[in-house]
């Protein structure tokens, strides 16, 4: 697996991170207008169909349909304009390289340096067609890999602001989005 940054890692270890990760991840840099991806790895390409070059430095908006995601675009310019919000789940409908859509739930969580949101960790997950054990598993991975950032993030004066205990389980999510038009 391999690790892609446009800027020097930003916490000195996110690379072996987000190389040894087994879920898509991503990182943002919030102090940017438009909240360009300033990381990626080897499972973000693999999920979008996009290279490292064709997404670093863009929005991750550019993995919705055309038209936009909809409503839920709203509630994630809420989260992000939020300061009392350090991580939520959404369903996004997204659209693969290739022109194929899926629903994506997408994790993001704030990383905060000075006290002040500098970089949005973001986890994306094809919810299109999975089950309860898929799922399971993604909760498990990206629970280990939050467990690691929060460490790293423990020897550096940045801070991962969420709550590990915190975090709901994709079954519910999953199946809502399922039941909503």
């Amino acid at each position: 697996m391999s690790a892609h940054f446009s800027v020097e890692d930003p916490l000195g270890g996110m690379s072996d991170l987000f190389r040894d990760s087994t879920i898509s991840l991503s990182l943002a840099d919030y102090t940017q207008d438009d909240c360009p991806l300033i990381g990626i790895n080897a499972r973000f390409t693999e999920l979008s169909g996009y290279t490292a070059s064709e997404c670093l430095g863009r929005n991750c908006r550019f993995l919705q349909p055309e038209g936009g995601a909809g409503p839920v675009r709203e509630r994630m310019r809420a989260f992000l304009g939020d300061e009392s919000m350090d991580h939520d789940r959404f369903v996004v409908p997204n659209v693969r390289k290739d022109g194929t859509p899926f629903l994506n739930l997408l994790y993001m969580s704030k990383l905060q340096r000075d006290g002040r949101t500098a970089l949005i960790l973001g986890s994306q997950f094809d919810i299109s067609r999975v089950g309860a054990y898929e799922s399971d598993i993604y909760d498990r991975a990206l629970h280990e890999d939050l467990i690691s950032l929060k460490l790293l993030t423990e020897k550096t004066n940045w801070s991962l602001v969420t709550s590990l205990e915190a975090l709901a389980s994709s079954h519910a999510i999953i199946a809502q989005a399922r039941i909503e038009p």
